[in-house]
């Protein structure tokens, strides 16, 4: 009986989601444990303080070195890159593993953001083996990819904690993220390297911001992380003031609620083929601002619950088509460099949206933190009315 014939794309797109998968599982098993980690390493003031520091240093450190590992990508390949991540992430893990103090799991905290960087380098591999009117289905299948990876990664993180106990759980993400790492190379994903003119990182940096287009994307990307990230502070505080029983488990529900719809809505947008990219992403932009204002108000768990499960819909879409926009709206042979410093900035968001957040939750309330982020959308949204459909022939300098 022979196999059905699977296209090269094709191929390279479900081995290196399946490496998405995993590493995204890695990455998410350890990041609930942290402050308990850091009290059996015998931490007995400022817990929250450091708490903090050792989460905010991993994405420092990775917005710092994201656009030169990017642009070092395109020279080399985004699959050395897959590798180089993979496997220095994983020898961080076993060395954290092995601390003795807060200190410690701070500096190994900062050198695995330095050597991060496995997503970004999947993305763009993924961008650039598949072909145009297949691109939205392939970054789809790779965000849902990586969505299902972060759903299941607490709950293996439980398991592995229970079992093993939180050292042995760094042990298995050090074993998971070598899988990932030499995953594309054991399954023999293929990589077209485009030789390019010999110039510096810094001026393949540079000429990312001479593309008028896509510096509209950059700064739609920054207002869109840091809305993301500013109601994280007081969502927990918000479940807790409209349930006080059980507010643990809704707690844990209505984070893990988002994956799930993410995971389910990604595919199926990258399916829209009769409509345009950038109105996928104005629109859905609109409607994430519309659904986070909402949650504002919800005055009931299920209410909650059922605008955060449509919001994970919307924000896939506004995932999967940003990413699109970005890798259409880039040089071919500066895709990496491109996705580089698309990640550096949304760090940015990443550390700036926490801070609006728990601003605006102190000083206005906590539904305030919720309407910030819908401000922050609706300024993302309006900028995007500059962003044009990239198309063939198209100068963005």
């Amino acid at each position: 009986m022979r196999l059905p014939y699977i296209p090269q794309w094709q191929r390279n797109l479900y081995l290196i989601s399946l490496g998405v998968f995993v590493a995204s599982i890695a990455f998410s098993i350890i990041t609930p444990f942290l402050p308990i980690f850091l009290m059996q390493l015998g931490l007995k003031s400022n817990t929250s303080l450091w708490s903090g520091l050792v989460f905010s240093i991993n994405s420092l450190a990775f917005g710092i070195m994201a656009p030169i590992w990017g642009s070092i990508s395109d020279r080399y390949g985004k699959k050395p890159m897959m590798a180089r991540a993979g496997l220095g992430m994983g020898l961080t893990y076993f060395l954290m593993a092995m601390v003795h103090n807060h200190i410690q799991l701070f500096v190994l905290r900062g050198i695995n953001g330095l050597l991060s960087g496995y997503i970004p380098a999947a993305i763009t591999l993924v961008a650039a083996s598949s072909r145009p009117e297949n691109l939205n289905y392939s970054l789809g299948i790779v965000q849902a990819a990586s969505a299902i990876g972060n759903i299941t990664g607490p709950l293996v993180g439980g398991i592995t904690a229970k079992l093993l106990g939180i050292r042995g759980s760094m042990v298995f993400t050090g074993i998971l993220l070598c899988i990932a790492a030499i995953l594309p190379f054991a399954a023999k994903v293929k990589e077209e390297i485009v030789p390019k003119p010999k110039t510096s990182i810094l001026k393949d940096i540079a000429a990312t911001f001479q593309n008028r287009q896509l510096v509209i994307l950059y700064t739609v990307w920054l207002l869109i992380q840091a809305a993301l990230m500013a109601v994280f502070p007081t969502l927990p505080l918000l479940i807790g003031s409209i349930s006080k029983q059980n507010a643990e488990l809704y707690t844990g529900i209505i984070f893990s609620i988002v994956g799930v719809s993410t995971a389910l809505g990604a595919p199926l947008v990258g399916r829209i083929r009769n409509y345009s990219t950038v109105n996928i992403f104005r629109w859905s932009l609109l409607a994430c601002g519309a659904l986070t204002a909402l949650q504002g108000l919800a005055t009931s768990i299920f209410a909650l619950g059922a605008l955060r499960f449509l919001f994970g819909f919307f924000n896939s879409a506004v995932t999967v088509a940003g990413n699109v926009l970005i890798a259409k709206s880039s040089d071919q042979n500066n895709q990496g460099s491109s996705f580089g410093m698309l990640n550096s900035i949304m760090s940015i968001g990443l550390v700036s949206g926490p801070i609006i957040g728990g601003y605006l939750g102190d000083h206005l309330g906590l539904s305030y933190s919720f309407f910030g982020g819908a401000v922050l959308l609706l300024a993302a949204y309006i900028l995007s009315i500059f962003v044009s459909e990239p198309g063939a022939g198209k100068n963005y300098a």
